[in-house]
């Protein structure tokens, strides 16, 4: 077995410090990152100095690599169904049960240079619900540089070309330096370096009532994706409402948060607390997909036996039974049991594109996103036409580091959704892939936003 590269065994060492998953695609820049911190130390080689980080002896150089692997691009008023969101629903329901205390507490959860808590103030600040209230906002971030920028709150142009003018006119000045975030906004955000992935998560403002943790887990691998999730959960309040980005989910990480629905996007909040919504269809009741009958792959050439074949089985379930069992499975989270029946499905019917669907998806929940993109791509090379599954492949495609890739995945979802071919499956829609309306926004957004840095 070939061992671990440098570049191999430094991006384990990262994933295990901060949870952010460095994709193959981006080994070669970890090599030459090595090699540059390792002269750095006056250390011979990146070997020695990936050695040096295993065993601990360079203990404050994580400060300084860290900030090299992390993105801090971003811009204000990103994602802006999020913050009318906020206004119109989110804000006016809290302002009711707050009435006693008239405090209401936020957090920007990964506020890379200060982008997202700046805009969220302006949203605060200019609420009339919320005139004379102590209302502040928790920025944090693992990477001390970027807080340091977010505490000078200073914007260059192309950070603020999506603020609305008179927004900008009230709370941006124009200097030297870019864009200065207005003093009286600045004083309501307090600023710290936290990393989500060591446990526990120290913040003296929480509960909150307002959490944005957007954009964060997709870089996860999925557990900590679950441990991040479950830490950032326990700080929501009782009552309070949490975002994630648009291309992001919280199925299968937490069973105490459930979706809402706020018309142009979605938000969580606890299951006493959400609106009642329709009860999912069970999955022996789905009906099956209407897929078209693709030609048998084949047979393969004959093979000497050692041994005569085993008779088949009495009345095997058929393909569609099958898939809905392993639904079901998903889920109730019995993965594997969901993945021997999706290899089942398979073997009897190679050409099934639905059961390539699943095999991607599973191999999705588990971040073997390469295997997924293989899977997705094989269910879209039976029907092209599948528009879930090619939001699925775009966003695999975006984890492994391949921006463009996902977004002509997403142009082709989105014409053929404009065409009229599109199909939609029940069974991803059973496990929480977005359809109808909710599959048309995530798309939109996804063009908007998925090849940018997040």
């Amino acid at each position: 077995m070939t061992p671990p590269t440098p570049e191999e065994r430094l991006a384990r060492l990262i994933e295990g410090v901060s949870g952010h998953v460095v994709p193959p695609g981006h080994h070669p820049f970890l090599a030459g990152l090595a090699q540059q911190r390792a002269r750095s130390h006056g250390l011979p080689s990146a070997e020695a100095y990936v050695a040096a980080l295993e065993r601990g002896a360079l203990p404050d150089e994580w400060r300084e690599l860290l900030p090299r692997i992390t993105v801090k691009e971003s811009y204000l008023f990103r994602t802006p169904q999020h913050f009318e969101a906020i206004s119109r629903l989110i804000v006016p329901a809290l302002v009711q049960r707050r009435a006693a205390t008239r405090r209401l507490r936020a957090w920007s959860a990964g506020c890379a240079r200060g982008e997202e808590p700046a805009t969220l103030a302006m949203v605060l600040a200019e609420h009339p619900a919320l005139a004379g209230w102590d209302w502040r906002i928790t920025a944090t971030d693992i990477d001390p540089e970027a807080i340091a920028a977010a505490q000078r709150g200073v914007f260059n142009e192309r950070a603020v070309a999506q603020v609305p003018a008179a927004l900008r006119q009230r709370y941006l000045a124009p200097g030297a330096g870019g864009w200065q975030l207005a003093a009286n906004l600045q004083q309501r955000i307090e600023y710290a370096v936290v990393n989500l992935v060591q446990e526990p998560l120290h913040l003296d403002a929480a509960p909150f009532d307002l959490i944005l943790l957007r954009n964060v887990l997709i870089y996860f691998h999925p557990a900590s994706q679950r441990r991040v999730a479950g830490a950032v959960a326990a700080l929501l309040a009782a009552d309070g409402a949490l975002f994630v980005g648009p291309a992001e989910t919280l199925w299968q990480l937490t069973s105490t948060l459930v979706p809402v629905d706020a018309g142009g996007c979605f938000f969580y909040q606890r299951q006493s607390n959400a609106p009642p919504t329709p009860a999912a269809p069970q999955p022996a009741r789905l009906a099956a997909a209407r897929w078209r009958t693709p030609a048998k792959l084949p047979a393969p050439p004959p093979q000497l036996a050692t041994s005569p074949p085993a008779p088949p089985a009495a009345n095997p379930p058929s393909n569609p039974e099958r898939l809905h069992r392993a639904t079901a499975a998903a889920a109730a989270n019995r993965l594997e049991e969901a993945a021997a029946l999706v290899e089942e499905a398979l073997l009897a019917d190679p050409c099934d594109p639905l059961a390539h669907s699943l095999e991607g998806l599973l191999h999705d929940l588990a971040g073997r996103w390469q295997l997924a993109v293989a899977s997705y791509r094989a269910a879209l090379f039976l029907e092209p036409q599948l528009v879930q599954v090619r939001l699925l492949l775009a966003q695999c495609l975006r984890r492994l580091g391949w921006q463009q890739r996902g977004r002509r995945e997403v142009q082709q979802a989105l014409a053929s959704l404009a065409q009229g071919g599109a199909r939609e499956v029940e069974e991803l829609t059973f496990l929480g892939v977005p359809a109808g309306e909710a599959l048309q926004r995530r798309l939109g957004e996804a063009l908007l936003h998925g090849t940018r840095a997040p």
